[in-house]
């Protein structure tokens, strides 16, 4: 074989191989425009005018009345009546102390009231008859001053005499403890045999059937609650309902918050005083946007967000995908509302993947 032949030989496979190429790189460009469109899942945009925002705050269930309870004297308790746990009534003697230093001093009392009484009468006597003597000119008018002297010194001593007595019964009452209020005794710090002081606790009464909860609020949102509005309470023991009953109208210093007292309505559980409980608000926030899932965001450059919408939809309802900018109202931690440059009805993917992007065909699932 020639020199020559061998050069046609190797013009004639660079021609083939050159042309092979060619062909794979038109194959190639083409495949794009002729591949399978990729099924998303999207929703259609809902436009809005404001939108419902939940929150949650923390509280405290209290009692509306909680009192440690004392004696207004010292002594030694001879009597407590009640246990911790024990419900008791309004007007319920509870506890005692020793009354024998009283009762004597009551007796003591009640003979000064009686002496004094009868100092009284032998008064109001004498002078009847001396009286009778002056008018008669038996006596001198001096003498009949002295006698009616002598009626006003025991018409005070006999109430003297009585204001001790009721001094001595007062300080008798003091003897006892009594439930100032319908309520559950919580606390016993003493028992039979103690000498306590004036104003020792000595039994803790919380009120029952009357809690509030107690929360801290902002005090924008705590002005704009309305009177009476009720709203969901989460208890340990499950959920409930409360009703705004008043706030303090003075914001705490250290919290920046303001106090917002609520009342339990008739049909919550059971709860405890001293319980931590979550009171959910709804705030409607202002602002023409719409509704989307977070996996529908992406996230861009410099911290801006968008979404994928389907545009161009082709006659056989394929749609390409292009990104748009929006701005985010208020996200939790399912949803966020946002606005943007999307018209109300229109498609959006609802799920912004890795396996997703810009230009792509799609078509969607439920189509």
């Amino acid at each position: 074989m020639t020199k020559f032949h061998l050069a046609l030989i190797a013009v004639g496979f660079i021609g083939v191989t050159l042309f092979a190429v060619i062909i794979s790189q038109a194959t190639a460009r083409e495949e794009p425009d002729t591949a399978k469109p990729v099924p998303v899942p999207v929703l259609q945009v809902s436009m809005q005018e404001q939108f419902e925002v939940s929150s949650a705050w923390p509280g405290t269930v209290v009692a509306r009345r909680q009192s440690w309870l004392g004696f207004e004297r010292g002594g030694l308790i001879v009597n407590i009546h009640v246990n911790i746990g024990d419900e008791v009534r309004q007007g319920d003697r509870l506890s005692a102390l020793d009354r024998a230093t009283q009762k004597a001093d009551l007796i003591s009392a009640l003979a000064n009231v009686q002496q004094a009484q009868a100092a009284l009468n032998l008064a109001q006597t004498t002078a009847k008859r001396q009286e009778t003597l002056a008018s008669s000119g038996h006596i001198s008018p001096q003498r009949l001053e002295e006698v009616q002297a002598n009626l006003a010194n025991a018409e005070a001593g006999l109430e003297v005499a009585t204001t001790n007595a009721d001094a001595v019964r007062s300080r008798r009452s003091q003897s006892y403890i009594t439930a100032p209020f319908d309520g559950t005794i919580s606390q016993r710090n003493l028992d039979e045999g103690a000498i306590v002081a004036s104003g020792t606790p000595v039994l803790e009464l919380v009120e029952t059937g009357q809690l509030e909860l107690r929360v801290g609020l902002p005090a924008d949102k705590a002005h704009n609650l309305n009177k009476d509005a009720v709203f969901d309470v989460t208890l340990p023991t499950g959920m409930a309902r409360a009703k705004f009953e008043r706030m303090s109208h003075v914001i705490n210093p250290g919290t920046q918050t303001v106090n917002v007292v609520f009342h339990f309505t008739a049909e919550n559980p059971i709860a405890v005083s001293g319980q931590t409980a979550r009171i959910h608000l709804v705030d409607q926030l202002r602002g023409r946007g719409f509704a989307v899932p977070l996996s529908a965001l992406r996230e861009g450059r410099r911290g801006l967000w968008s979404l994928y919408e389907l545009s161009a939809k082709d006659s056989v309802g394929v749609y390409i995908l292009s990104q748009v900018p929006v701005d985010i109202l208020y996200a939790n931690e399912q949803l966020a509302y946002v606005r943007g440059p999307i018209s109300d009805g229109q498609l959006v993917l609802e799920s912004a993947s890795q396996n997703t992007s810009l230009g792509m065909r799609v078509v969607p699932v439920d189509e």
